[in-house]
């Protein structure tokens, strides 16, 4: 069999791709259906009898860490039909994306179970850490909820300003709607109309988790904190590394899935990876 390539809005790739992706993992055909798949998203895969039977994805991150940019893939969608396990399959696609972008950074997110596969093409395991603020919100305020189908949604996604120096992600919105319109945040969105901001957010008994922070313009956290219509939060957890110079947060140790890095020749540090930007 011979590596097929597609990086686009090919609808036959994608029905092929999704009948392997929503047995292994979930139905992918709603970001299709969005045409979000851009030249960014990459997909390289083995085809047989017109059914595509292994797959490796890319997406081809512009990251931001310290205040520089650089490019970065993101290796996910790794999947084998059932009958097609023990070939060799996913190495081989590994093999040629190594091979492809040799020098590039790379990371991915995996399971327990393989956490000794990726070690063998030059992975190496990394620990993000948690940021934290501890603070007393007690606001009585009327939430601005918005509906992940709600056209503002994409206006903050595509359009925001607040970019963490530390650690961001600038090209990933297609990433951030997927995570969006998947539905598990369907009730997490609200807008803070005086500030131009969405938040993707939810409490915990008296824990905030702000998952993501979408401006159309440049806050401060001082902006922020009286406008969240939240109350008995005495903990803020951010899902991403915090942007606003004025928060003196803190960084705790944190159990998430494996997350694997290759070709980085830098201490990444205490670091955050922003949650809606993993693919």
């Amino acid at each position: 069999m011979e590596i097929a390539f597609c990086n686009g809005s090919d609808q036959g790739y994608q029905k092929r791709l999704n009948n392997l992706l929503k047995e292994i993992f979930l139905d992918f055909q709603f970001w299709y259906d969005l045409d979000l798949w851009d030249h960014n998203y990459e997909s390289y895969s083995f085809v047989d009898d017109d059914e595509i039977v292994s797959n490796v994805c890319v997406y081809k991150a512009q990251v931001q860490f310290k205040g520089q940019t650089h490019l970065a893939l993101s290796v996910g969608a790794v999947a084998t039909r059932h009958d097609y396990r023990g070939q060799g399959l996913s190495r081989r696609l590994l093999e040629h994306i190594l091979e492809k972008y040799d020098g590039i950074p790379m990371y991915l997110w995996a399971n327990q179970g393989v956490v000794d596969f990726y070690p063998k093409f030059g992975f190496r395991r990394v620990y993000e850490k948690q940021p934290v603020y501890e603070v007393s919100v007690n606001h009585d305020l009327v939430p601005h909820r918005l509906s992940y189908d709600d056209p503002k949604v994409w206006r903050y996604v595509q359009n925001r300003v607040n970019f963490s120096v530390e650690l961001d992600c600038l090209n990933t919105a297609s990433v951030n709607l997927f995570h969006i319109h998947l539905g598990y945040l369907k009730n997490s969105l609200f807008e803070i109309p005086e500030l131009e901001t969405m938040l993707v957010a939810e409490q915990r008994g008296t824990t905030l988790r702000l998952i993501g922070v979408f401006s159309l313009k440049p806050i401060r956290f001082a902006d922020l904190l009286p406008q969240l219509p939240f109350n008995h939060v005495e903990r803020i957890e951010f899902g991403f590394m915090p942007c606003w110079p004025d928060l003196l947060y803190r960084m705790e140790e944190q159990e998430t899935d494996p997350l694997f890095v290759r070709g980085l020749d830098c201490d990444l540090g205490d670091f955050k990876f922003p949650e809606l930007s993993i693919t």
